[in-house]
């Protein structure tokens, strides 16, 4: 990424630049200093306390090269649903029945799959900042440059991106609540989970929107972010999640777990929304009216129990 230095800037540290102007985090800035020509001025390589001069070129090798690709990443052209795009980062609106990323049996079926053709006139690398299970529809937040990575990284363990999901759970849910316990890896299992007490600590706070005796449809806003956390918590407690055959029991109204992530707020850059799929839409109406309007309104209102 190239800029020019104006008149306002003329003086200024080249890290003082680097840090408040290009937004360059502080542990991204560490590995610029590592390249040969990760920071350089008008085509020569300078450290950090150069002083610059109006007209003077900055360039960071904030964009990947050949030598970052994964050659094993096919990309393939499969249709996205594009919430928010620009040169720093994507927001995709992931269907369910697509994997996040590649693994065993899925290799060219994958949202990173997608985005790899999407930016295939490039060198691409596919950095998710959070990951949805295969069968979870909703939000997906990419980098799309190597210092963006570094700042979704860091504002994930500063606890400055807050996630939403909607679930349709089973039984009656009412109220809000937090769930807190610990979840650690079944046996040797690669995916499943449990709620043990020598797990690692997972905090879920929940709101419901509609409950009757059979399902609830509920808001959930998991403070950490454990495999599996929410299908395991809502489990946990009781209310397995529609559909989900690990941890509930496969459904005949709905052919995957009814959990999207339905919003994600990144502090200071703003919030991205995945409105409510169809099949979990036509699941809670029927069973409750006026879903429409609580769920693009204000996700408070409330309704009474209906069974159509």
């Amino acid at each position: 990424m190239e800029y020019v230095i104006n008149k306002e800037q003329d003086g200024l540290l080249l890290r003082y630049f680097i840090r408040n102007t290009a937004k360059i985090s502080g542990g991204f800035l560490k590995k610029l200093k590592k390249y040969e020509n990760g920071i350089t001025v008008n085509g020569v390589h300078q450290n950090v306390t150069y002083v610059l001069r109006e007209g003077d070129r900055v360039n960071l090798l904030t964009d990947d090269t050949k030598d970052d690709i994964d050659g094993k990443l096919i990309p393939v052209d499969i249709p996205l649903d594009i919430i928010y795009e620009d040169e720093n980062i994507t927001v995709v609106n992931k269907p369910s029945n697509m994997p996040t990323h590649p693994s065993h049996n899925h290799y060219t079926d994958t949202l990173a799959n997608a985005l790899a053709f999407r930016y295939r006139q490039k060198p691409y690398v596919f950095r998710a900042a959070n990951r949805l299970d295969r069968d979870t529809s909703g939000v997906v937040l990419t980098a799309n440059n190597r210092n963006y990575g570094a700042i979704l990284s860091q504002m994930i363990k500063d606890k400055k991106v807050q996630k939403e999901y909607i679930a349709i759970v089973s039984g009656r849910l009412e109220g809000e609540g937090d769930i807190e316990a610990p979840i650690a890896r079944v046996g040797k299992s690669i995916i499943e989970r449990e709620v043990r007490e020598d797990g690692e600590y997972a905090l879920t706070h929940y709101r419901s929107l509609f409950a009757c005796d059979k399902i609830s449809v509920i808001l959930a806003f998991p403070k950490t972010g454990r495999t599996h956390q929410l299908r395991v918590h809502f489990a946990y407690i009781g209310h397995a999640i529609i559909g989900d055959e690990i941890y509930g029991e496969k459904s005949d109204e709905i052919s995957r777990q009814a959990l999207h992530a339905l919003k994600m707020t990144l502090d200071g850059i703003g919030t991205f929304t995945a409105p409510l799929p169809s099949d979990m839409r036509s699941l809670a109406e029927r069973y409750f009216t006026n879903v429409e309007n609580a769920l693009n309104i204000d996700n408070t209102l409330r309704c009474e129990d209906f069974t159509k």
